[in-house]
């Protein structure tokens, strides 16, 4: 691990210090090199220890930015298409979960974080907001008032129109994952990760956390509607017409 190998050449590099000092300038500043395994004829590889420690950890941080601000912006898209802070932050709380379920399954699988394990951590969030989206937009957009109406409305609404988008998704990530090439077969192992995770933590985890703690509207007839902690923030549907005069 690069955070082990970081320790190590600390160490040599304060050595490589101290022998600087003692020496002078006379030949030149000393300097440390960490070769990786030996050639048949031992001779040493070309592998760099300290190189790959450097790639590790800038493997690490490329990740880590592009999913910090992957996220980031799927929260001001979900705060514009909800409108409602409280969906919105729901929504990315399933987004982060299913991100965790794919790292931790990419960990267990034994793959090391490379440029293309970086690159694909980098696109999952905009794979995964996808039915975070869809459902979260659709509960705000029902004029019923409970939270669990609201849930009932956004699965009747939009529940088979986000299931066949996985399912065609699924199909071609496993197409992708076929491929030969490594950098597309990981690619789709991602995708495919990603889109099953993101729409089950979506279905089994958004929808029922909405249908629980989600926000409810205001009732038509513009009463207001008791203060809990659940419906702090509420919205007002639509009014509807009793009766429609047709001439």
């Amino acid at each position: 691990p690069a955070s082990e190998l970081r320790e190590k050449y600390d160490d040599y590099e304060g050595l490589v210090d101290e022998i600087n000092e003692a020496v002078g300038t006379t030949l030149g500043d000393a300097f440390q090199v960490a070769v990786g395994a030996e050639d048949p004829g031992g001779q040493p590889l070309a592998n760099n220890k300290w190189i790959n420690m450097v790639l590790q950890e800038l493997y690490v941080r490329m990740s880590t930015v592009g999913v910090v601000i992957g996220i980031s912006i799927a929260f001001v898209v979900l705060v514009l298409s909800t409108r409602n802070l409280l969906a919105a932050s729901i929504s990315v709380l399933s987004i982060a979960c299913a991100l965790v379920t794919v790292i931790g399954i990419t960990v267990a699988m034994g793959w090391e974080l490379g440029s293309s394990e970086a690159i694909c951590l980098m696109t999952l969030t905009g794979f995964a907001v996808d039915y975070v989206v869809h459902l979260s937009h659709s509960y705000m957009e029902s004029t019923s008032h409970s939270p669990l109406e609201r849930t009932h409305d956004a699965l009747r609404d939009m529940g088979i129109s986000v299931f066949w988008g996985m399912l065609t998704s699924f199909v071609a990530a496993l197409a992708l994952a076929s491929c030969q090439l490594q950098f597309l077969s990981k690619f789709g192992y991602f995708f495919l990760l990603t889109i099953t995770f993101a729409y089950l933590w979506a279905l089994l985890f958004l929808m029922p956390l909405l249908a629980t703690v989600g926000p409810r509207s205001s009732p038509a007839d513009g009463r207001a509607v008791p203060h809990t902690p659940y419906n702090s923030n509420t919205t007002r549907r639509k009014a509807v017409p009793d009766a429609i005069e047709v001439a």
